[in-house]
C-alpha cells in the first residue's frame, strides 16, 4: 500500500512540472535526494510553477510525454480543466503528508 502511495505521489509530482520553470524545480528537487524531494515545500513550490504555466497547452504537452500520458486527445481550448485536476491531486498528496491543502 504504501508502495502503491510513493508511486502515486511521485506521478502526481511529474504531471505538476511544466514550462520554463519545470527543469529548474527538477533541479531543484534532485539537488535534495529522493528522501527530501517531495516534502510539501517541494510540492508547494512545484505547483506554484505548474500554476504559472497552466494556460500553455505545449507546457502540458510537454509533461505529459515526459511522464507517458496520452496527451494527443486533451482539448488544448480546455486547458484550465486539466489545471483542476492537477490542483485536486496536488491537495491529496499535501493531506497524505499531513500537510495542509493549498
Amino acid at each position: 500500500m504504501i508502495k502503491i502511495v510513493n508511486i502515486s505521489i511521485v506521478a502526481l509530482t511529474a504531471v505538476l512540472l511544466t514550462g520554463c520553470q519545470t527543469s529548474n524545480a527538477i533541479k531543484n528537487a534532485s539537488s535534495d535526494g529522493m528522501a527530501n524531494m517531495f516534502t510539501c515545500d517541494k510540492i508547494e513550490t512545484t505547483f506554484d510553477a505548474y500554476d504559472q504555466d497552466k494556460n500553455s497547452f505545449p507546457a502540458l504537452q510537454q509533461i505529459t510525454d515526459m511522464v507517458g500520458i496520452d496527451s494527443s486527445n486533451f482539448d488544448s481550448s480546455n486547458t484550465a480543466s486539466y489545471f483542476s485536476m492537477v490542483k485536486t491531486g496536488v491537495n491529496t498528496a499535501l493531506m497524505l503528508k499531513g500537510c495542509p491543502a493549498m
